[in-house]
């Protein structure tokens, strides 16, 4: 991310995805698809994917790990930068992920678990946006209108991300980046877990484009 660019985020609870997945476990099982194994898209996908075995009793889970989006932008085209990691050949394979976006990440996973000779290869996520050109099997809630969706597994790496973009546009104070993390986003964030950020930002830095006339020691 290189500028802050104003977009409506959606924060998705604990409790929110357990009932979620839960959901989602409910309708696979209604649609009678015999799944041997689970293949996770990480990092998404990780979570959701273990949840889905354990309401949907299945013991085989395995993961491929797909790279195409950074915080609300793509890093690129999507590629599969982990391989699989177990033998998926005339099984019936279900791939799960957290959410599709402009669908390349899921399009991706399924052409590349195609090549290793599945059975049947179905997918599930808990969200899918309808911009989304590729469409899963299964999902629980319909996105119409975009807004980037935030999962508690990525909470504090996307927020480090926003803050990391205000700073380098010179905002540097705890109740700038509160006030701008709102404007932008429309997310409220408590002041300790900037300051958490903050400190975290710069005790680390890497990647951060900070203006030559800003001393991070102001940060905190």
């Amino acid at each position: 991310m290189h500028r802050a660019e104003k977009f409506k985020c959606e924060i998705i609870s604990w409790a929110r995805v357990i009932r979620d997945a839960k959901k989602l476990s409910d309708i696979i099982r209604k649609s009678d698809y015999d799944i041997d194994i689970v293949v996770a898209v990480g990092r998404g996908g990780y979570v959701p994917a273990r949840i889905l075995c354990d309401h949907l009793l299945i013991r085989d889970l395995t993961s491929i790990k797909v790279e195409h989006w950074g915080t609300a932008v793509t890093s690129g085209r999507a590629t599969v930068k982990i391989p699989l990691s177990g033998d998926i050949k005339n099984k019936n394979v279900l791939v799960v992920d957290d959410v599709t976006d402009t669908g390349e990440t899921l399009r991706v996973s399924l052409d590349y678990l195609k090549e290793f000779e599945p059975k049947k290869i179905k997918s599930a996520v808990l969200m899918h946006k309808i911009c989304s050109k590729t469409v899963p099997d299964y999902f629980v809630k319909k996105v119409v209108k975009w807004r980037w969706i935030i999962f508690p597994w990525h909470v504090h790496e996307d927020i480090t991300e926003f803050v990391k973009s205000l700073i380098s546009e010179g905002i540097i104070s705890e109740e700038t980046v509160i006030h701008q993390l709102y404007n932008l986003y429309g997310i409220r964030v408590k002041p300790q877990i900037i300051k958490e950020i903050l400190s975290e930002i710069k005790n680390g830095g890497e990647g951060i484009r900070t203006p030559d006339t800003t001393d991070m020691s102001r940060l905190l």
